[in-house]
């Protein structure tokens, strides 16, 4: 019985102790392999062992700002992460987005799918199927076969500023307080919205954000950030989606009455009625998804993508450069001037067409490439991940399988810029050797991306930065009216 009991209290200490042992073992290994497979890239305290920097980094609010500081801390290219790089060196962003790059988008991108089993142009992270869905819609999103683009974004313009001046200028003796932060936004909206369904969706005309599209989408937009940083929650709430009952509280329905579930009710509505009448009844960014073969389903996620992607990053350029303008000056006179200028001269007209822009407002396109460069209106990492055999990034080994995230505002404040990058001085463009020029524009043309992945509404959103800049410089019509008559 003796010998039973101490055979009993042996092994009652010594397993526990075994247990013990190998689970400290494995703890030690997974600690001791999240350090030093990327030991040599520098990086904050702890950001070898866990994901807590970038999780208080976005939770901060000021994400860019704390990936600015830390990679003039540490270099151009810094640890942030376990497995997670960021990088602001332009040579390697480009590398990375290069057409030939073996670099893959990494799980960074699964937390914007709007239905966690359905990929779009965004989201994509199988290269070939990306590259499909990015030729059938490329015309699309390019404006080419969109009957009266300019015409229709020129009308959503004309219809801002009537209601600015009807409900919003001041007036002798009453002073109005507005919010053109908030209106550029419904601006972007609804062209948007024209371009892709042939109608505005009424922000501009109702003032308000319609179907609480905006609110819902700013009010999830945190979540989601932490969501691309801790991705098993993105993996969990896939599989918990497919289950039916459960499905409808967590993805958007095209029955819903607000957010994005309104909006995609909206793109389902319309897509059938296109389908119904035939696909080219119209000429608008739908009809160019359809006549191009992207999947009726595939084309509802893709309209109500285009709306909050495409809108937000252009009213984010918009007022962005807008406030940079404003607030300089000497930038605003300047501008003021050529606008002035160029009005009385008749060389541009009443609502300023892209080419005349580009042509006659030099200084105008001066502003534009600065208020970019200066304030991208993406800052998010957009990771990429290292191809199996690894790579080679500013002479740092880096094994396979690690996120490497674009630091783009860090990208865009390169030396290459001159000694003073992070003021805002429209000038350099206009100043510098041609050289040098050449060398700065290669360099800001990252704001758009690179490669396959290089943004497919370029000349959309540059066609409403020119034409609101110009109109929000000339913002009375009454002034417009005065001056037609000194034209020259």
């Amino acid at each position: 019985m003796y010998t039973l009991l101490f055979k009993q209290e042996l092994f009652f200490t010594i397993v526990p102790g075994f247990i013990l042992f190998f689970v400290s073992l494995y703890i030690v290994r997974i600690l001791s392999w999240r350090y030093l497979h990327l030991r040599d890239v520098p990086g904050p305290t702890g950001a070898a062992f866990g994901r807590f920097w970038l999780v208080r980094a976005l939770a901060s609010g000021s994400s860019a700002v704390k990936y600015l500081e830390v990679n003039k801390q540490y270099g151009p290219l810094a640890r942030i992460g376990p497995n997670h790089l960021i990088t602001s060196d332009p040579q390697t962003a480009r590398r990375l987005l290069a057409v030939h790059s073996k670099y893959t988008r990494g799980p960074w991108y699964d937390c914007l799918r709007i239905d966690p089993e359905r990929s779009t142009l965004v989201t994509e992270r199988d290269t070939r199927k990306h590259n499909v869905l990015r030729h059938q819609m490329a015309p699309g999103y390019g404006g080419k076969g969109i009957a009266d683009l300019e015409l229709n974004v020129d009308a959503r313009l004309r219809e801002w500023i009537s209601i600015i001046d009807r409900d919003w200028a001041s007036r002798p003796g009453e002073t109005k307080r507005f919010d053109i932060g908030r209106s550029i936004q419904y601006l972007t909206m609804d062209v948007i919205s024209h371009l892709s369904f042939g109608e505005p969706l009424g922000f501009v005309k109702n003032q308000k954000d319609m179907h609480d599209f905006l609110k819902i989408l700013e009010s999830r937009l945190p979540v989601v950030e932490q969501f691309s940083v801790l991705t098993e929650f993105t993996s969990v709430l896939t599989r918990v989606s497919q289950i039916a009952f459960l499905k409808k509280w967590i993805i958007p329905s095209a029955k819903d009455k607000t957010g994005l579930g309104r909006i995609l009710g909206i793109s389902k509505n319309v897509v059938d009625r296109r389908v119904k009448e035939g696909i080219a009844t119209k000429n608008d960014m739908l009809g160019s998804f359809l006549q191009h073969g992207v999947d009726k389903d595939q084309v509802e996620s893709e309209i109500t993508v285009s709306l909050f992607a495409g809108s937000d990053t252009t009213a984010t350029a918009i007022r962005a450069t807008l406030l940079h303008i404003i607030t300089n000056p000497s930038v605003h006179s300047r501008l003021q001037s050529e606008i002035d200028l160029a009005w009385r001269r008749g060389r541009i007209s009443d609502i300023v067409q892209t080419k005349e822009a580009v042509h006659e407002l030099l200084y105008l396109q001066a502003c534009i490439k600065e208020g970019l460069r200066i304030f991208p209106p993406i800052t998010a990492l957009r990771e990429r991940v290292t191809p199996p055999q690894g790579d080679i990034i500013n002479g740092h080994h880096i094994p396979g399988g690690v996120n490497v995230g674009l630091n783009m505002r860090g990208v865009l404040l390169n030396e290459v810029f001159g000694s003073d990058p992070e003021v805002f001085r429209p000038e350099r463009w206009l100043e510098s050797a041609p050289e040098d020029l050449q060398q700065m524009e290669k360099v800001q043309d990252l704001v758009f991306g690179h490669g396959f992945t290089r943004c497919l509404g370029i000349s959309i959103a540059a066609m409403n930065l020119n034409k609101a800049l110009v109109e929000v410089c000339i913002y009375d019509p009454k002034i417009k009216k005065v001056q037609s008559a000194d034209r020259v």
